[in-house]
């Protein structure tokens, strides 16, 4: 009799340790893991979740209108399948709400008014502007990649490749003219990447692009004017930093992210001759990368590939 209830025991003991094993799977796979937005103090301090952007569980390349009331960054449903091609332009309210999908593109970039947005165009491929809410869209350049608007609303920044090599230009919107940056045959890269980013004032780009000589990158920043007008190198790594950087509205500090293990978000002052130096921030996930200021400095936008319950 005794050993008959000591085994009902074990098996109920059994029973019960199996059922608390299969709920802590189930917990565990109700676990997602996409895409989030941060938001920190300029120097990394208390990063605290901002939002999650709906249904888009990859989603990058954040920006403020410049009166701070909307809020552009591309995305796509990869949890269903979809991949780059499939990116969209999304636009919501400052705090991620009345988020609404206005059209197929990626790394939007507001004009000064928030009436239009220029952005990459993935099919034909191309940079081109649109109004806000999706509709007249017109190519600027079939030859160019992520386009940012500059803060005067003049001008329209973007990489090419072009038979000569690869340059930044320039599309003048008052004139329509196209002006390269960096002189035919002089320009010191293979490639430059998308995401650059312009100067409060409009005077200057920052971006990243590969060395012909030695294949190592540069973060650098040039002249709206070319080149000549001035050029300087801030960062040179064997190892590729992500491509997208974030000007402070004061004009004297770059965030940008750089490929350690964890990946890591950089200061540095442009103006300075110091090394960028690395933003202690705390964060549950893994940040990737994609960053922007708030339009009054207070905050830094970034996203985080982390898990919602």
């Amino acid at each position: 009799m005794y050993r008959f209830k000591l085994n009902y025991i074990r098996v109920a003991c059994l029973i019960l340790s199996c059922s608390l094993a299969s709920q802590v799977e189930a917990d565990e796979n109700t676990k997602v893991k996409r895409v989030l937005f941060y938001v920190a103090t300029p120097e990394g301090e208390n990063a605290t979740l901002y939002f999650v952007p709906g249904e888009y569980h990859t989603a990058g390349s954040p920006t403020f209108s410049a009166e701070g009331q909307k809020l552009a960054f591309d995305g796509r449903k990869s949890q269903n399948g979809e991949r780059f091609s499939d990116g969209k332009i999304l636009v919501a309210a400052s705090d991620g709400s009345d988020l609404k999908d206005i059209g197929s593109g990626v790394m939007p970039s507001w004009s000064p008014g928030g009436n239009r947005i220029a952005f990459s165009q993935i099919s034909p491929r191309g940079v081109a502007i649109m109004n806000s809410d999706g509709s007249h869209r017109q190519m600027i350049d079939d030859q160019g990649w992520g386009a940012q608007w500059s803060p005067d609303g003049k001008k329209i920044a973007y990489s090419v490749h072009e038979p000569g090599g690869a340059n930044i230009r320039i599309y003048d919107l008052i004139e329509e003219t196209k002006t390269n940056l960096f002189p035919e045959g002089e320009c010191p890269y293979s490639q430059l990447y998308w995401n650059m980013t312009w100067s409060p004032d409009s005077n200057w780009l920052c971006f990243k692009g590969r060395k012909k000589s030695d294949r190592s990158y540069d973060i650098a920043t040039i002249n709206a004017a070319g080149q000549k007008e001035g050029f300087k190198v801030h960062y040179n790594n064997k190892q590729a930093p992500y491509a997208d950087f974030a000007w402070h509205p004061q004009g004297d500090a770059i965030v940008f992210a750089a490929e350690f293990n964890p990946r890591k978000l950089f200061k540095f002052n442009p103006a300075e001759d110091k090394a960028p130096e690395p933003l202690n921030i705390n964060v549950k996930g893994t940040i990737l990368g994609d960053v922007c200021y708030t339009p009054d400095g207070r905050y830094l936008l970034f996203n985080v590939s982390g898990e919602e319950d």
